[in-house]
């Protein structure tokens, strides 16, 4: 079974709520910077099954481009959303929720999203009203999650605050969303939010914005944080990461499983902002996510890892059953 982990959809009403023309792509844009490009593979689902399908993607964990910076009204018409997809097309989608999470509402938008729609987790962005992760706010939440025993997807923020050289050229999308996600794979370990919540299981996206190439430094200077009690391996090696973010680049993904540990690793591909040249210029198409997945399937890893990455792994996670597939 293969499961992508991070793949987005836009309920077409919240589309046209939030005044998109979707007979054709734009772009969203906020404070002079382009947030959000928005197209028709977003509302069509049918079109998404079609393009799962032809690459053998079994099942899709669902996640909103609009949602991690939504007030509640909208979050629960995604989560609705989301739940009726999960009904329209059973074991091919499953959502996850979205909420106003530093709020009593959202969380309890979270609750029923969760235990009254079926949706298999959560989500945030790796920052929320400029607070980081690892700020008291987010304790409320945190312990919901451990309690519900619910995976946590963190996906960049869609502008991220607090880096203003990144606004020109586009750069808060291209680089300032990966390096947003470095410092909050950082911080919720220098901030102690893994030792205070054991049972916490959060996935970053976007191999935590290539967060293995400086994971050396930092364990090797983790002290200078002075606030651990733990040693920062073992707060870093419970930690999730899905393989987004790189269009299936094969450096990316070298770097990432040579500093993280393959059981903590989950596919994903960011379709179809990425995978469809909706966002990109590197040419690559749908059909290119089967090459992905058969790079993944042939890493040097140990035996069954490629499996879990593919698939096990979120299943688990997810809560879904191994014999979970596309078949009718």
């Amino acid at each position: 079974m293969i499961i992508d982990f991070q793949h987005h959809f836009m309920p077409l009403e919240l589309a046209k709520r939030r005044g998109f023309d979707v007979s054709k792509p734009g772009n969203l844009m906020e404070g002079g910077i382009p947030k959000l490009t928005v197209h028709e593979r977003l509302y069509n689902m049918d079109a998404q099954i079609r393009d799962m399908d032809l690459v053998g993607i079994d099942v899709a964990a669902l996640s909103c481009n609009l949602g991690w910076d939504a007030p509640l009204e909208d979050c629960q018409l995604i989560n609705d959303s989301a739940a009726e997809l999960q009904q329209r097309y059973p074991n091919r989608f499953v959502g996850l929720a979205h909420g106003p999470v530093l709020e009593p509402a959202g969380l309890k938008e979270i609750e029923r999203a969760v235990k009254d729609l079926g949706l298999r987790g959560a989500t945030i962005a790796s920052q929320l009203n400029g607070l980081p992760l690892d700020a008291p706010q987010f304790g409320p939440f945190y312990k919901l999650a451990c309690a519900l025993d619910l995976a946590i997807f963190v996906h960049p923020a869609m502008i991220p605050l607090g880096y203003s050289l990144f606004k020109e050229y586009d750069l808060a999308r291209i680089i300032g969303r990966e390096v947003d996600l470095q410092v909050a794979v950082t911080r919720v370990i220098a901030g102690r939010v893994m030792e205070e919540f054991p049972d916490l299981k959060l996935v970053f996206s976007h191999f935590g914005g290539g967060i293995a190439a400086v994971k050396e430094r930092l364990a090797a200077k983790a002290g200078r944080f002075g606030t651990l009690k733990r040693p920062f391996d073992e707060s870093f090696d419970r930690l999730y990461f899905d393989t987004a973010g790189f269009e299936g680049g094969p450096i990316a993904l070298r770097c990432a499983v040579a500093g993280i540990r393959p059981d903590r690793l989950v596919f994903a591909t960011d379709y179809p902002q990425d995978f469809t040249g909706a966002t990109t210029q590197s040419g690559k198409g749908v059909p290119q996510i089967r090459e992905y997945i058969e790079l993944i399937r042939g890493l040097a890893l140990p035996d069954g890892a490629a499996t879990a990455i593919l698939g096990g792994t979120a299943a688990r996670l997810l809560h879904l059953k191994e014999g979970l597939s596309a078949s009718p």
